[in-house]
């Protein structure tokens, strides 16, 4: 019974929930879209945005909230996938069609509501909404996933979809890794470091994503060594605790809004790299942290979260739709002349907010899962008609 308590459970729906979580992060990241006046960024007063007493910080790191995506994809695909591909018990056709099933649909309806939408406003307004490079080359290169590969000039029509363009780019990486090589924590760390010095030094998108991603698989890695040994209940306590006060220091540290540019010791300025180090505590300590004890607590102790897990299901869809909907928000106001002003009411972030989740489920329940699974059968279909005799 006690070797049974340590198995991997079916679903993790506590790192569904955080998924969920950290897509609607993103979205408050984003409420700054409204203050734009065409395609330049625009002031708004911090303390005035909606909710901003407790989710301040939401709106000034809310960001970090893509790079825990891709630790999370890491730590999932590296629990789903990376066996099986080793093994050889799933192609990359068919590795290939399970992904582009599950992305491309939304991603191209998306897609073509945010060029009809681009085009609406630049006819209104004499400037796009946001994001500038709204072109047939830019089209081109969402149409083919590749618009975060370094061939773009910049964010293009519905661009948080860049990091599902680098995530792209991370799948065949990561295929090739499972097929190629061991699953062994060395290689997975030297992959992930090699990605946080792209980060610095050529071209940060995929150097972020290359790094969370592996680094998320070296988290599954410490997660099976846990769960081997003869002190896993012990060790899951401690890495609970230390995550809680991991936790704590930062936000206490946030909250204090400390310069950490002005700090120095022993009279000596903190260098450059040390800055950077602190600038990344949340991606390579916290996230890693809190996916590790998520995961350890669920093994041990059963569904954790569930009743929220919804919010995992629908995250691709509020990732994506959100800027449609923003779009859509600010014409439909300036039609009726609000102001700017009115993007600070609480009541109007609800409604928002309210109209993302509720289109984002019936997104997800009336048109992903039935496109995933047409697309799938028509590919199952396909290769009964090729096998069949003439």
């Amino acid at each position: 019974m006690m070797q049974q308590a340590h198995l991997p459970p079916k679903r993790f729906y506590s790192l569904d929930a955080l998924r969920g979580i950290a897509a609607l992060c993103v979205v408050f990241w984003h409420w700054q879209h409204f203050f734009f006046a065409g395609t330049t960024a625009g002031k708004f007063d911090l303390e005035r945005l909606p909710f901003s007493d407790g989710l301040s910080l939401l709106y000034t790191k809310g960001w970090l909230a893509v790079d825990l995506f891709f630790s999370l994809s890491g730590f999932i695909f590296y629990w789903l996938y990376s066996k099986k591909i080793a093994l050889k018990e799933i192609s990359s056709s068919q590795f290939s069609l399970l992904r582009f099933s599950r992305l491309y649909p939304l991603h191209l309806a998306s897609l073509l509501m945010v060029a009809i939408g681009q085009l609406w406003v630049n006819h209104a307004r004499g400037a796009y909404f946001v994001y500038p490079y709204n072109d047939v080359k830019h089209f081109l290169l969402n149409i083919l996933f590749t618009s975060s590969w370094g061939f773009e000039q910049g964010h293009s029509f519905n661009a948080p979809i860049w990091s599902v363009s680098v995530e792209v780019l991370l799948y065949i990486i990561f295929f090739s890794c499972c097929r190629l090589l061991p699953v062994r924590a060395f290689i997975l760390a030297a992959i992930s470091i090699m990605g946080f010095q792209l980060i610095q030094d050529y071209y940060q998108p995929i150097g972020r994503g290359l790094g969370s991603f592996f680094l998320g698989g070296l988290v599954f890695i410490a997660y099976q060594t846990v769960l081997k040994s003869k002190h896993s209940v012990s060790l899951s306590k401690s890495v609970f605790l230390i995550m809680l006060f991991a936790w704590s220091i930062t936000i206490t540290t946030l909250l204090q809004k400390i310069d950490f540019n002005s700090l120095s010791i022993f009279h000596f300025h903190l260098p450059h790299r040390m800055l950077e180090l602190i600038d990344s505590w949340p991606v390579v300590v916290l996230f890693p942290l809190s996916i590790l004890s998520l995961a350890l607590f669920e093994t041990q102790h059963g569904p954790l979260a569930k009743r929220i897990a919804f919010l995992g299901d629908i995250s691709y869809s509020s990732y994506l739709l959100h800027f449609p909907l923003q779009l859509l928000f600010s014409m439909l106001l300036s039609y009726f002349s609000f102001g700017q002003d009115i993007y600070y009411s609480p009541w109007l972030m609800l409604l928002f907010f309210t109209l993302l989740i509720t289109i984002s489920f019936i997104s997800f329940r009336n048109f992903e899962m039935p496109a995933q699974k047409r697309l799938r059968q028509l590919n199952i279909s396909r290769k009964k008609t090729v096998q069949s005799p003439i």
